[in-house]
C-alpha cells in the first residue's frame, strides 16, 4: 500500500523482489515515481504489481529489470517491462511508460464508448 498522504491512496501496491535485497529507499523512490506517473488517473488504477529483478546476478551489465502490471475497472491488464544497468533508471522509464500506456488505453476506451 502506498504511504499515507500519497497522491493515490486507493491504489494497492504489491512489490516482488527477485534476486535483490529489499530496500526502503528503493521502495520510497518507486512509490514516488508511481504516484507522479499514475496520480492523474485517480480511481482508474486500483492496483499495481511490481517485480524488481537482477537477472544476471553479480555478473553486472544491463540486468536490472522492472515489470509493472496495472489493474483498474476500465483497464485490461497493462504490462510494461524495462531494463537498465541502474534499477532507478529502469523504474523511472517504466513508470513513465506505464503512465502513457494507461492514458492511451483510457482514450481508446472513451472513443469506443462514443461510437
Amino acid at each position: 500500500m502506498l504511504a499515507p498522504g500519497s497522491m493515490i491512496p486507493a491504489m494497492k501496491l504489491y512489490l516482488h523482489w527477485n534476486g535483490l535485497e529489499p530496500s526502503p529507499t528503493l521502495r520510497e523512490h518507486l512509490e514516488r515515481r508511481l504516484a507522479f506517473a499514475l496520480g492523474r488517473f485517480g480511481a482508474e488504477v486500483t492496483a499495481v504489481r511490481v517485480w524488481l529483478a537482477d537477472t544476471n546476478g553479480p555478473r553486472g551489465g544491463v540486468d536490472k529489470q522492472v515489470r509493472l502490471l496495472v489493474l483498474g475497472p476500465q483497464l485490461r491488464n497493462l504490462v510494461v517491462t524495462d531494463s537498465d544497468s541502474s534499477l532507478l533508471a529502469a523504474i523511472d522509464r517504466g513508470a513513465d511508460r506505464i503512465g502513457n500506456a494507461i492514458r492511451r488505453a483510457l482514450e481508446r476506451a472513451r472513443s469506443l464508448r462514443r461510437r
